[in-house]
């Protein structure tokens, strides 16, 4: 990102499940002095399988390491009702609402489930009234 800060518009973060590690990476990013507009990555409401096998194929470093790291998280992630985009944006809802975050949207992954992930952004939309 710093070698690029010059020549781009904005940034779009790799995909995370960890609302910790996205925190802080905001935080590291302001204070290296990148001021580009931030999209963070998130995966839509996306079959759990085809969610682990696309992180581990595309290196979700961090986001792959906590999940082996964190055996109990990874049980509630498979269980019913597993991962939902819903959580993950209210458990980072402080950092990525900081004005001094420079989060300007987020980017939904899709891994191809685009009519899906588009009734999940409607409905999230109707339900926040916007």
């Amino acid at each position: 990102m710093w070698d690029k800060r010059e020549h781009a518009t904005y940034i779009v973060s790799n995909l995370c499940f960890d609302p910790r590690v996205l925190g802080e990476w905001l935080v590291r990013i302001r204070r290296r002095d990148v001021t580009l507009p931030v999209h963070v990555g998130i995966a839509g409401p996306v079959q759990r399988a085809k969610l682990l096998a696309m992180a581990t194929k595309i290196g979700v470093g961090e986001s792959t390491r906590f999940l082996t790291k964190h055996a109990s998280w990874f049980v509630r992630f498979a269980a019913p009702g597993g991962y939902a985009p819903e959580r993950l944006l209210s458990r980072t809802e402080e950092a990525l609402t900081a004005p001094s975050a420079g989060v300007a949207g987020l980017h939904l992954f899709t891994f191809n489930q685009i009519a899906e992930t588009e009734r999940w952004r409607c409905a999230v939309l109707d339900r926040l009234g916007g």
